[in-house]
């Protein structure tokens, strides 16, 4: 029976099942994929300090240092040539800058469209005024144009547009706490803007 037993080389293996073979060939791949990044500066400083770190080590032992002692500062040398060949590789490659993002410029209003809306509430009325399309975010100056056009109906100057079949106190009570929403007929409007001096495009 003796003869037909084949020896066996045992492999250590880990918890993970990983054995040392495995974990040599990953860290081999590790090194050799940092090594191919690198350009040839920052090898020859690698290879400068590993050379020296090597040599200092050494010479510690034969003058009579600990082993221990001598390969701790040996591994503290090595760290600081690897932390010096990164720095090096940073400086040398420095991250792309990110170009600044442009401002969205709004859109224009559709003026030959909204030329044809015989009423419209405050709220599109002001952004039209401001060259700006309804449904976009509203500016500093058309929120400025949205108050006056308030005031200028709480005052009887801009007449709202009454809705069919709206009660006589609804009107009044409209008129008196008018709202974004309150409507005004172009006509209106324009008779408005005349009055102040303005000739705004989506009127005209």
């Amino acid at each position: 029976m003796s003869g037909n037993q084949t020896s066996t080389i045992p492999v250590t293996q880990d918890k993970g099942g990983a054995t040392s073979e495995d974990r040599l060939q990953v860290s081999t791949a590790i090194v050799s994929r940092l090594l191919s990044s690198l350009g040839l500066p920052e090898l020859m400083v690698f290879c400068g300090g590993l050379l020296l770190t090597i040599c200092c080590t050494w010479l510690a032992i034969v003058q009579g240092a600990g082993v221990p002692m001598a390969l701790m500062a040996g591994y503290c040398s090595l760290v600081a040539t690897i932390a010096l060949v990164v720095v090096f590789h940073v400086l040398k490659n420095p991250p792309a800058r990110v170009a600044p993002v442009a401002a969205t410029v709004p859109q224009q209003p559709n003026y030959p469209a909204w030329k044809l809306v015989s009423q419209l509430n405050i709220a599109n009325a002001s952004r039209l005024w401001c060259d700006i399309e309804p449904g976009h975010p509203y500016s500093r100056e058309s929120m400025a144009w949205a108050t006056a056009m308030i005031d200028a109906i709480k005052t009887g100057a801009l007449p709202i547009a009454a809705k069919p079949n709206a009660a006589k106190e609804a009107i009044e009570r409209e008129r008196a706490n008018p709202t974004w929403h309150t409507e005004v007929t172009r006509e209106a409007l324009q008779s408005w803007a005349k009055a102040n001096g303005h000739n705004p495009e989506f009127l005209r």
